[in-house]
This record gives structure tokens, sequence and C-alpha cells, in this order.
């Protein structure tokens, strides 16, 4: 019998998978949660200098503080113990996320959403390894997938729900972040460490070898061009059909829909295909729905366009998240997640600084093709190249 992982011996219990998946919904509702109240915060705090600027910020400021912590808390996890790093970082998510139910300035709100990015930083790094780390090998597609999967589905509940509270008031999403607490519970209650060995099929890669650099540049740039939907079709759909907080939260909720689909057939799709195939795929769904919907005339087209980008954002994390589990060495993993979770949030908060100057030119719906066109390029060249080719 080869050297293996404790999961390898049996399953893990359910109620371990149920509490990682679920605490891995809390990272993408982090962003999607407070999405449809971005007009209200915007009419809030007008007469605020930089306030349309500022405003997008405080939906992207955490990647920033994501980028900057979670290789170190990374560090910090794999040296010392996984779960206390997860569960302080929950308790930090509820509080920065939180505080935008009480703050009434922009510079504070921004405060708040550092410390938030903190514990994101913490809850993405710990929980990928946790679950890589209790379950063998051969079971990283299956409970990737349905990471991704639970991730989608967290974003649905938090764009449907943070529209509904949006209507009532720009402060009510921020409700949505207490629900870390009992996520909180269920993690000194049911997550262990794992005793994690050398496993079999897992190369002895590091973090930073030319696959793992190449597999950071992928996430950076497909984050990039999938956040305009985020930060600015709520003023895109606004703009197209008159759509109100409660219905572009709906329809950015169709990405998260089709993202929980891909991830619950994921363990099917990599059956069928390798990671750079399905990378390829990825950015070409990004291409044809950024483009459906910077193109739109309808709320129909748009919503259209919002499932094909679900179709590539389901494929986003799984196959980043797995391809980089099966290049490097156990050791080397909360490190290499660390960065890979880095290059994912710099995406996020790269994305409206380079969205501004261009819908500033050219508008929002040329912005949202012109997106299109970058993830159409990314795609063609996983074509020709298939850099990293290894599955």
């Amino acid at each position: 019998m080869t050297a293996t992982t404790v999961a390898d011996v049996r399953r893990p219990p359910k109620s371990l998978l149920g509490t990682l998946l679920g605490v891995s919904t809390m990272t993408i509702m982090a962003s999607a949660t407070i999405t449809p109240a971005l007009p209200g915060m915007e009419r809030h705090f007008a007469g605020e200098p930089h306030a349309q600027l500022l405003v997008r910020l405080v939906l992207t400021l955490p990647g920033l503080l994501i980028m900057l912590s979670a290789p170190l808390l990374a560090r910090v996890s794999g040296r010392t113990r996984r779960v206390p790093v997860l569960a302080a970082c929950l308790a930090l998510y509820t509080v920065g996320g939180g505080s935008g139910l009480v703050l009434d300035s922009l510079s504070g709100l921004l405060v708040g959403r550092a410390l938030l990015g903190v514990g994101i930083a913490g809850i993405m790094t710990t929980s990928t390894a946790l679950l890589a780390d209790h379950h063998p090998t051969r079971e990283h597609g299956r409970v990737l997938g349905l990471q991704g999967a639970a991730m989608g589905f967290g974003g649905v509940v938090a764009l449907l729900l943070g529209g509904v509270l949006a209507d009532g008031s720009w402060r009510g999403p921020f409700a949505v972040y207490l629900l870390a607490v009992p996520l909180l519970v269920l993690v000194l209650r049911f997550v262990p460490e794992a005793a994690v060995q050398p496993s079999e099929g897992v190369s002895e890669g590091t973090p930073w070898q030319r696959r793992s650099l190449g597999l950071y540049a992928l996430m950076f740039l497909g984050v990039v061009a999938f956040y305009t939907v985020p930060t600015q079709a709520p003023f895109w759909l606004a703009e197209v059909g008159g759509a109100g907080p409660a219905v572009a939260g709906a329809l950015i909720a169709a990405v998260n829909l089709a993202m929980t689909l891909v991830g619950l057939n994921y363990r099917r799709l990599h059956t069928r295909w390798n990671f750079a195939v399905l990378a390829t795929a990825m950015f070409a769904a990004l291409a044809v729905g950024l483009f459906l919907i910077g193109s739109a005339g309808t709320l129909w087209t748009a919503g259209l366009g919002m499932v094909v980008v679900g179709v590539g954002v389901g494929l986003l994390n799984p196959t980043s998240n797995g391809w980089l589990v099966a290049s490097v060495s156990p050791g080397a993993r909360t490190k290499a997640l660390g960065l890979l979770t880095s290059a994912l949030f710099l995406g996020q908060f790269s994305s409206p600084l380079i969205a501004q100057p261009v819908i500033d030119t050219v508008g929002l719906g040329t912005t949202f093709v012109l997106a299109g066109a970058l993830a159409a390029v990314v795609a063609g060249a996983l074509t020709i190249t298939r850099l990293p080719r290894r599955s």
C-alpha cells in the first residue's frame, strides 16, 4: 500500500464535507451580496468626493487585502494548524462584513471591507486545503466540483437575498455576512486537522514552478474579464432595461446558478476532458457571454449572456484549484493555494480600475465586449499553446 492521506483509509463524515462546503459559500457571498446595493449606495454617498469610484471599491477592496494576506495566512496555517486559522478568519469575516450595517461613511466602510478581505483570505486557503487534505487524490475532482457548486449556490442565495434587502435599504445586504456565525460553530464542532502525507498521483512540484505561475496568470485574467459583471452589470442592466436592484440581483444570480450546475457535473467533465481543455472552454464561455451582455438590447439577451458567463465561471475555480493541487506536493499545497487566491482577488481589485477609464471612453456596453475580447484572446492562446499542458 502506497503512502496516502488519512482520508484514503475511509471517506470522511458528511458533516465535515458539508461544513467545509458551507464555509466555501462565504467566499463568493462576500462580494456578490452587496452587488445589488451599489446604485443605492452611490446615491447615498453622492456628496462625497470620488463617490462613483469609491463605491465600486467597497465591492472590490477586499481583493487587495486578500492579495496581500493570503500568502501570509497560507504560510501560517501550513506551519501551524489550519482549523484555528479558519475559525479566526470566520470571526474576522463576520465583524468586517457586518460593519456595513452601522457605519455611515465610505472611509469607514472601506476599513470594514479591508478586515473582511483578511478574513476571506484565510477562509479561501484553509477551506480548499482542508478539502484536499481530508480526501484522497481520486476524490479531488468530486469534492472540488462540489465546492464550486456550493460557491455558485451561495452566490444565488446572496444575490437574490441581497437584491430583496437592497430594495428596502442599501444597508440590508450587509446582514447576510452574519451567516458566518453558525458556520464558525460547525467548524469548531465537525472539522478536525488532517495528517497529510504524500499522496499517489501528486507531483512534487512547488508553488513557483512554471506550471503554477501559468495557473496564477490564467486565474488573474479570467477574473479581470468576469468581474466586469458584478461591478458594472447593475448599471448596464438599468440602462438597457430599467432594471432595479431586485431584477439586477436576479439576473446576476443566473451566473451563480449556471456555476452551481457546472460544479455539480464537474467530475464528469474532468473524466472526459483534461484541465487544459476545460480552461480553454472556460475562457471561450466568458468571451461569448460577455459579448452577449455588451451587445444586449433587452434584458433577455443580457440574461442569456449571464448564463453563458456562469458556465465559464463554474469551470474557473474547480479547474484552477484542481490543476494546482495536482501539480504541487501536499506540503506546498497551502502556499500554492494562497498564491492562487492572491491572483484571484488581485483580478477582482484590478477589474474596476481597468474598466472605469474604458467606460468613460467608450461606454458600458463596449466595455463588456472588450472584456469578452480579452477572454477570447486567452482562449485562442490556450488552444494554440496549451500551456501549461499537464492534466
